[in-house]
């Protein structure tokens, strides 16, 4: 009897530890503790927040703490680009990263192509792609304009609509690599004074040595540019075009990924 007894706490103890640790996963974690982790990963990720004018700061302000990746790398369909996003606009990067995230941009097409200028992408004639567009929101962002942050070649920026705009905000969705000139310093002289500005020596360089569209500084946000890839751009700006300026041989952005 004493025997059977000393048995039978022995399995209630065996019982009890069981229900304490959990079964263990390869790597010795608790499988109950891992597929909490699991889950929450994929709260984090499933975002069906949809934006307006209204909530658009206060979400991607908290969207950019939780998501700090500044490179991706957008795969088209001539080859590689890689890109630095800026973090002194953090709405702008924030709103990047998340729509890369949801795969907005896998399949879409650069619609607009002006070499000398710019190369201009983020939309498709797909239906689909303008129903997941709805799904996202309707919304604009406030613009982040920085002195540092300029329209040379290369440069990532934000498409937006001059009519009913003062406070040029941008478009969520498009977006433009600067394909860009280069200018003399006449020319960019007489610039400045036509817009009654004065160029920065940074901008000075930059225009007078690759290249870019001076003009376009403090219209548009810029919050990046290209560290790896600019031949591509060159590629794109090259296309023959159509209609609208339309490449007539489609340039595909087949996805983009972010850089760890």
């Amino acid at each position: 009897m004493t025997y059977k007894i000393y048995l039978l706490g022995i399995l209630c103890l065996l019982l009890v530890g069981c229900s304490e640790g959990g079964d263990k996963d390869d790597s010795g974690n608790s499988k109950d503790k891992s597929e909490k982790e699991k889950v929450k990963k994929q709260k984090k990720v499933e975002d069906n927040t949809v934006l307006t004018d209204k909530n658009v700061v206060s979400f991607l302000t908290e969207y950019a703490k939780e998501n700090p990746e500044d490179q991706v790398i957008m795969k088209t369909s001539l080859g590689d680009i890689k890109i630095k996003l800026y973090e002194n606009t953090p709405l702008h990067r924030a709103n990047f990263i998340r729509l890369a995230k949801k795969d907005f941009y896998d399949n879409t097409l650069f619609y607009r192509v002006i070499k000398g200028f710019v190369v201009q992408g983020g939309g498709s004639d797909d239906l689909a792609h303008g129903r997941k567009k709805r799904k996202i929101g309707k919304y604009n962002i406030p613009a982040e304009f920085k002195s540092g942050n300029i329209h040379k070649k290369g440069a990532l920026a934000a498409a937006r609509n001059y009519e009913n705009n003062p406070d040029k905000k941008s478009n969520p969705f498009d977006f433009y690599f600067v394909h860009g000139q280069q200018y003399d310093k006449l020319t960019l002289d007489a610039m400045a004074d036509e817009k009654g500005i004065t160029f920065s020596e940074k901008q000075k360089t930059a225009y007078l040595n690759i290249g870019g569209a001076p003009h376009l500084d403090g219209e548009h946000t810029v919050f990046g540019e290209v560290i790896e890839g600019l031949d591509i751009i060159d590629e794109i700006a090259s296309k023959e075009v159509g209609e609208g300026d339309w490449p007539v041989e489609n340039v595909y952005i087949e996805s983009i990924e972010i850089v760890k």
